[in-house]
Formats: structure tokens, sequence, C-alpha cells
């Protein structure tokens, strides 16, 4: 399926007119379906039916930074002067994904003293969980992921949201330093900037990844 370009027209049409960006983009069913298929592989990994399903949540970070690049170049787009407004953006992310992920920290905390869990790291787990930064304390304490199945944490898939967080916050920044240095081919720039960032990842994780520690 190509890529549409989203340019100052087409973006009006998905927010209605010429009155401030709205946080949305057109529905896609095919990305209803492929969502699907993410949340079915991940599922199926989780219950040891089948291998690979990981491969689900790295679906998921691709759709998401596919869908947020779009909104801040289509932003740029129709913006005369080329602005993204960052303080919105990270505005709305924090409205859609606080509430939910903070009551889920507040229960786990409150059945950890009401139940009593045995799980030795679940206080590290939830200083970690409410920075958003759930894989750095992974990282941190020594572990990864699949070590994490032998002592399950209720906050142990905190660590893709935390990485969601952080792409959020870095991301938006990379374009708009991109976009000033683009001198109006900023598609372009941020096409080909994202291509080398993705090779720079493939080529790190080929020298430093560790089989026996994904």
């Amino acid at each position: 399926m190509a890529t549409p370009r989203v340019g100052a027209g087409s973006f009006r049409r998905l927010t209605g007119g010429g009155g401030p960006a709205a946080d949305v983009v057109d529905h896609r069913p095919a990305l209803d379906g492929l969502r699907a298929l993410a949340v079915a592989a991940v599922l199926l990994l989780d219950v040891d039916r089948l291998p690979g399903g990981n491969l689900g949540v790295d679906a998921f970070f691709v759709l998401s930074g596919w869908l947020i690049t779009w909104r801040l170049l289509a932003e740029a787009d129709r913006s005369a002067t080329a602005r993204i407004d960052l303080r919105r953006f990270w505005g709305a992310r924090v409205r859609r994904l606080m509430p939910a992920s903070l009551m889920v920290v507040v229960a786990v905390a409150a059945l950890w003293h009401i139940a009593d869990i045995d799980v030795p790291s679940l206080r590290h787990d939830l200083v970690y969980a409410l920075g958003w930064s759930s894989n750095w304390g992974t990282i941190n304490a020594g572990g990864d992921y699949w070590s994490r199945f032998g002592e399950p944490s209720p906050i142990t898939h905190f660590w893709s949201l935390a990485i969601e967080e952080q792409f959020y916050v870095v991301w938006p920044i990379v374009i708009v330093v991109l976009i000033k240095l683009s001198a109006g081919r900023r598609r372009a720039l941020v096409g080909t900037a994202s291509a080398l960032l993705a090779v720079a990842s493939v080529a790190f994780m080929a020298v430093h990844f560790d089989a026996g520690r994904p």
C-alpha cells in the first residue's frame, strides 16, 4: 500500500477546514486490520502459541511512527511558516495516555499492599512506570523482557509504552529541527533522515544484539 502524500489541502479536509489542526487522521480500515493482526500475534506469543509473535509489537511501533510523522508534517504543510505546535502535540499525548496508565499503576500499587503480592521487583517497576522509563528500568536491573516471565510483574508490559512515550518526546523535536534545515524540501529531508536512522539502528543491533539476552 503506497503511503499517501498529505499536503495542506488534504490536511484541511482531514481537520474540517481552516481552524486549528485537530489531532486526527482519516480512518483507514487497512490499518485497523494490521492492528488486529498485531494484537493477535502478541496474545498468541504470550500463551506460547506463536514463535515470533513479538513482531506484533514492532508493527505497532512502525504504525505509530508513521502516523505521528504524518501528523507532524501535515501540520507543517498547513502552516505558512511550517510551524509545529509541540506543546499542543505533547499535551494531546499526555491526555490520551496518562489517565489509563496512572490508573493501572495506582491499582497495582494498591493491590500490592492489600494482597501482599510477592514480586520483589515491583517497587522498582512502579517507580519506572510512573516516569515512562520501564525499558530503562529493566536494562538497569540487568535483565531483559523474556527473563521477566519467570517472575511476572503486573508492570512488565509498560516497557513498550515507555518506548512509545520516549519516541513522542524525541521525534517531534527531530522533525522540527529537520524542517528548519530543509529550505522547503522537508519531506525529502525527513524521509532521508528516517532511512539513515533506521540503517544506523539495524547496524547497532547487528553489533550489540545478544541472542541469549534479547
